[in-house]
């Protein structure tokens, strides 16, 4: 076992293969766990490159893997790849999924969504790239395929990736409530979901104007640099304040809705299904809150290390992934060009 950033991997050899799969995990114990488990499974269905498994039999043996190192949001979008691939056409064995196969199942998926964002056929595909690639690194196949000759699709340039003020302005009229919180807690201190949604009342400190975001028994930050201390602005604390005083007395969270507060869509899909009725020309989604905050940081001039920081990401390649430039940064730039 090593470990590679936060990340540590398993390392075994295995009828003469080297596999060094992730363990998806920071906590040195639950990979040695982990571990155990993965060498277990090579040696009790002696694994092989030259086995050549049926597809149904690859699909049970994915399940219980997927369940042991993938969250319930992956292994969602890999059970609908799955299941859309096997409507398009069931392979019999598992080498009949190849590259060809997959770009005539991305023609099916192009016609069955024709009227839909391509994000989401981009992300079917990738989900049975990353069941291929899990196979291989398996010794499932034999042969390693050319799977990058798959494209993604082209997705809609004009769908912006943050909102403006004018949209914040909007959805903060329509909210109220935990909600309300949520999306302060989204765009104004640029947290995670499972920050927002696993935040305990010991986490803000009135005294100081802060929220720490720490590890818990039930949930984990999911970098080392997640940990950190934030500072509330006054719309975020007072909207903390008044989740503190309508939440149970019994609860140790800040927002308490109706559901599983464990699974993904806790929040999330509560808050898209108000704005989406509420505010059906926005394209609102809990996630886009986030970029919301490193957009509107790198627009104002903010350092983009200072912002990596804040939004706890391990790496600045990260953050490069959340911050937008809006049309007035453009035509700035454009007009700082001397005239001659």
């Amino acid at each position: 076992m090593f470990l590679r950033g936060n990340i540590y991997y398993a390392d075994y050899y295995f009828n003469g293969k080297r596999y060094r799969p992730s363990l998806h995990t920071t906590d040195p114990k639950a990979a040695k766990a982990r571990e155990r488990v993965f060498i277990a499974f090579l040696i009790e269905n002696n694994i092989g490159a030259q086995e050549i498994p049926l597809w149904q039999d690859f699909k049970r043996w994915y399940w219980w893997y997927l369940s042991q190192n993938k969250s319930v949001g992956t292994q969602k979008i890999h059970r609908l790849a799955v299941r859309y691939l096997e409507e398009f056409r069931t392979p019999y064995y598992l080498r009949g999924v190849t590259p060809e196969f997959l770009l005539r199942f991305k023609d099916f998926l192009s016609k069955k969504f024709a009227h839909q964002h391509s994000a989401g056929r981009n992300r079917y595909i990738k989900a049975i790239k990353s069941i291929m690639h899990t196979a291989e690194r398996f010794g499932k196949i034999g042969i390693k395929q050319s799977w990058e000759l798959i494209p993604k699709d082209e997705e809609n340039e004009n769908r912006l990736e943050f909102h403006n003020e004018s949209e914040l302005r909007q959805i903060r009229d329509v909210l109220e409530g935990d909600l309300l919180t949520a999306f302060y807690l989204g765009w104004e201190e640029g947290l995670r979901r499972g920050e927002i949604v696993f935040l305990h009342k010991d986490d803000y400190n009135p005294c100081t104007h802060t929220i720490s975001i720490r590890k818990k028994p039930e949930w984990h930050p999911k970098t080392k640099k997640s940990i950190r201390t934030i500072l509330l602005r006054p719309a975020s604390e007072r909207a903390i304040n008044a989740s503190i005083a309508r939440a149970p007395i019994h609860s140790p969270y800040i927002i308490n809705l109706t559901g599983d507060r464990s699974k993904c869509t806790y929040l999330s899909a509560q808050y898209r299904q108000v704005t989406r009725k509420k505010l059906p020309h926005l394209h609102c989604y809990l996630h886009k809150l986030r970029h919301t905050f490193g957009s509107l940081l790198i627009q104002r001039g903010i350092h983009l290390k200072t912002i990596c920081d804040l939004m706890g990401h391990s790496n600045i390649l990260q953050t490069e992934k959340y911050v937008h430039l809006g049309y007035a940064q453009y035509v700035a730039a454009m007009e700082s060009l001397p005239q001659i």
